[in-house]
């Protein structure tokens, strides 16, 4: 599928999309992080990779790249949490745009390339409903979004810098909200 949008972006130039749905603990979140690897990183198997976009010390040998994919851990921090049937279930929706600068085909064929590049330039997500009653209560056995817990768990310095008179030396137990919620 996700080979498939990149040579309908490249040879037709068209908008593609890639639809993932399915029931809790179906994959969906693993399946979005493999299919945005691949395109973003799919160029870069490519003889003409362009050097102002190679970045060898960086995991994915591109800066634009590696900002993007790294940009999911932080939506999953603010939207997920832990259900009795998954510890990292996502309570909201996304809509994940990539933006590509796709070559012209003219100009490719020029260069000898039957398929354009297609080179991530950036992205944009878009997060809707939100599951805002967890914001405020959890059921038994379950826990509240990520985020709340990843704080407590930081280095003193951190939580100074965030908020050093609630967080400094703090803990689960220490805020009701999070410590009537199972860990």
């Amino acid at each position: 599928t996700a080979s498939l949008a990149y040579l309908g972006l490249a040879l037709d130039g068209s908008n593609q999309t890639i639809l993932v749905t399915g029931e809790s603990g179906a994959g969906k979140t693993e399946t979005i992080k493999i299919v945005m690897n691949h395109l973003a990183t799919v160029e870069r198997s490519r003889p003409n990779w362009p050097e102002s976009d190679r970045d060898m010390d960086s995991e994915h040998g591109s800066d634009t790249v590696n900002r993007v994919l790294r940009a999911n851990p932080v939506f999953e921090a603010f939207g997920n949490a832990k259900t009795l049937r998954n510890d990292n279930s996502s309570r909201f929706g996304k809509f994940t745009q990539l933006q590509f600068d796709v070559e012209d085909t003219s100009y490719a064929n020029l260069n000898g390339r039957a398929i354009p590049s297609c080179l991530l330039a950036g992205s944009k997500c878009i997060t809707y409903l939100l599951e805002k009653s967890r914001v405020v209560s959890v059921s038994q056995g379950e826990r509240t979004y990520h985020i709340f817990y990843q704080l407590l768990e930081a280095p003193n310095e951190i939580k100074k810098d965030i908020w050093e008179e609630g967080l400094v030396g703090a803990s689960t137990a220490d805020f009701n909200y999070l410590s009537t919620s199972s860990a």
